[in-house]
């Protein structure tokens, strides 16, 4: 069940670009309008989790994130108006990549041999597709703001990998993304297009209040409310799901075709971050095992426990 909810949601947010690109506004509005109507679901959602009172500190790096989310969401956002929907989705997908290149001068992690050959790889994707779609006609400008958004999705990994003290997903969740509405609006106000907003049909109004409450509150809950019951392998291999049905949704529905560059990229890019995120956990499983094996041979009662509960464990499954 937990698999099909990640599933879900992985096909949720795999037909945003189609949504975007079908709703006549700006990214400036869409990205702002995301935010205000999520947040009531989300903060019913809070509330029904009966979540801890916070420490104003302990909010300072969501806060950081929610500004780079918003910002993040704009520039997506801009890049599916402005390129193929297929390019974007592929583009901001390099997110896994910037955080391979940054993590070791941000957070001192090791690099490996592996992460070397996945950078190689999509960047050589990257440039397959950065070049045909520029000779296809399209603007670099909606491809690097798609490029720009994955930095700062990847900017927001590295941050929540740096918190020591960590607060509940729902407040988390909530106060990013309440700060994501905060910062943009000033940028709304000023630009002033949000007005347009009551000349849409009826179709459009479905589609931008499905982009807050659908996509953004409901998948956002659903998607942190599995961290608890599956493996973060599981998730991470999931995620590849996305990428893929947006490229497939652009095909279907807006009429996108997908040319030889672009398949070869995307595989380039998609595939070879696949196989670096499956070996990574892998490497990290063998290191486990070694590391149990070695406590295991210094302390004999240790092990035997560590039987018993693999045995009650292997029972309960």
């Amino acid at each position: 069940m937990n698999r099909i909810k990640l599933a879900l949601v992985m096909i949720i947010w795999g037909s945003l670009g189609v949504f975007t690109s079908s709703i006549p506004l700006s990214a400036l509005s869409l990205a702002f309008l995301r935010a205000l109507i999520a947040l009531p679901v989300l903060f019913v959602v809070m509330k029904m989790k009966k979540t801890d009172k916070v420490e104003l500190s302990l909010l300072k790096p969501y806060l950081i994130s929610g500004v780079l989310l918003g910002f993040g969401w704009l520039t997506l956002f801009y890049g599916f108006k402005h390129t193929s929907i297929s390019s974007a989705v592929v583009i901001y997908n390099m997110c896994p990549v910037y955080v391979m290149i940054f993590a070791p001068l941000v957070l001192k992690e090791t690099i490996s041999k592996i992460q070397i050959a996945v950078i190689f790889a999509s960047f050589l994707g990257l440039f397959l597709i950065v070049g045909h779609n520029l000779l296809e006609g399209y603007g670099y400008m909606g491809m690097a703001l798609s490029a720009i958004s994955g930095m700062m999705y990847a900017t927001i990994v590295l941050i929540n990998r740096s918190i020591k003290v960590r607060v509940d997903n729902q407040t988390a969740t909530f106060v990013q993304i309440f700060t994501a509405m905060i910062v943009l609006l000033p940028f709304v106000l000023i630009d002033g297009n949000i007005l347009t907003v009551v000349d849409l049909d009826a179709m459009a109004v479905i589609y931008t209040i499905l982009l807050g409450i659908l996509h953004t509150g409901v998948a956002y809950t659903m998607f942190f409310s599995l961290y608890t019951h599956m493996k973060s392998v599981e998730i991470v291999s999931y995620s590849y799901l996305e990428p893929l049905f947006g490229i497939l949704f652009s095909v279907i529905f807006v009429g996108e075709t997908l040319t030889l560059p672009q398949i070869i990229g995307g595989i380039l890019i998609l595939g070879s971050t696949y196989i670096g995120e499956m070996l990574k956990d892998r490497k990290s499983k063998e290191k486990d095992s070694i590391q149990n094996v070695s406590v295991n041979a210094q302390n004999p009662a240790l092990s035997t426990i560590n039987g018993v509960l693999k045995t009650k464990n292997d029972g309960e499954i």
